[in-house]
């Protein structure tokens, strides 16, 4: 059997091409998105940071077109004044007085929501973390309320238990009114530490405490040798957390004391306010600005690192 080839019946065969598809830099589409967001914070941090640091260098008032170069000047008055010390150690005493109220009382709810409290944990929560969502400024007016001393219900109930409250006011009197400025602020912050603390302590395992009721390790004893090592992180993340906002506080002691009496409550955000739109010193207000930048900058970093362990 003999078996015959095709016959070429003339027609061309195209080759087959093969088609590439150009595939998308994955540099330029995440340089795409992030664009918005470099932008923003070019032009509402970065560029404002050094318009800052700059002007620290001139004097130069708020509607001021001249400018004269200062060097260093504005930084050696704010070594020499004794209001800029003032403020710093005001600073300083919201800071350490922030975390105690705040980090320690918000811890003591949060063990005890955790650990006591079994019904009714949820309204008792939104109760306490309530004053968080509320503004500032709607805290520091209802707390001016308060702490009236003509119309306030605290003066009031001062007097029914037969004390004498303070003649010259809550606010008024310049050795009382940063303590009572820390309780104003411990109750409007300690709801947000007891939350971020009750969720350390629910990431806990519950053996632990059993492991150690077994031997003998209940209630204070378990608390403090049990539950805070276990906190460890999330409480130094509290404490850097506490600490920024403390050096960065500003509206609320803006609207209940204005920095006063008598500088008495005065802290860096509001002198800079009281030099730069007050007084128009706004190199020197600049030079305020980049000493709590330098504080707040080495507080953030802090804060980097050891969220990173927690």
């Amino acid at each position: 059997m003999t078996v015959q080839a095709p016959e070429h019946t003339g027609a061309i065969v195209a080759p087959r091409r093969t088609v590439t598809r150009k595939r998308s830099t994955p540099g330029r589409a995440y340089g795409v998105m992030l664009a918005p967001a470099l932008a923003l914070f070019l032009v509402f941090i970065l560029i404002p940071v050094l318009l800052t640091v700059i002007g620290s260098f001139f004097n130069f008032g708020l509607t001021s077109p001249s400018w004269s170069f200062a060097g260093f000047n504005n930084y050696v008055r704010a070594i020499n004044d004794p209001v800029f010390w003032l403020s710093l150690r005001n600073n300083l005493i919201i800071v350490f007085g922030s975390i105690i109220l705040q980090i320690g009382i918000g811890t003591l709810l949060a063990a005890i929501l955790d650990r006591g409290i079994r019904r009714g944990s949820t309204f008792f929560r939104t109760i306490i973390f309530a004053p968080m969502v509320i503004s500032s400024v709607a805290v520091g007016l209802i707390w001016l309320m308060i702490l009236d001393p003509n119309i306030g219900p605290l003066n009031a109930a001062v007097k029914a238990v037969g004390l004498t409250p303070p003649m010259l006011g809550w606010l008024g009197d310049p050795d009382l009114a940063i303590w009572m400025f820390l309780v104003v602020a411990a109750w409007q912050y300690t709801g947000f530490m007891m939350v971020l603390i009750l969720a350390g302590l629910q990431g806990v395992p519950n053996e632990i405490y059993q492991a150690a009721a077994l031997d003998g390790a209940r209630g204070i004893r378990a608390f403090w040798y049990i539950t805070l090592p276990s906190l460890r992180n999330i409480l130094i993340v509290a404490v850097l957390i506490t600490s920024i906002g403390a050096f960065k506080v500003f509206d609320l002691i803006y609207v209940t004391t204005r920095g006063g009496p008598a500088h008495a409550t005065e802290v860096f955000g509001t002198y800079i306010y009281l030099q730069a739109f007050n007084l128009g010193n706004m190199g020197y207000a600049n030079t305020i600005a980049v000493c709590l930048l330098i504080i707040a900058m080495i507080l953030g970093l802090l804060q980097l690192k050891y969220s990173r362990r927690a």
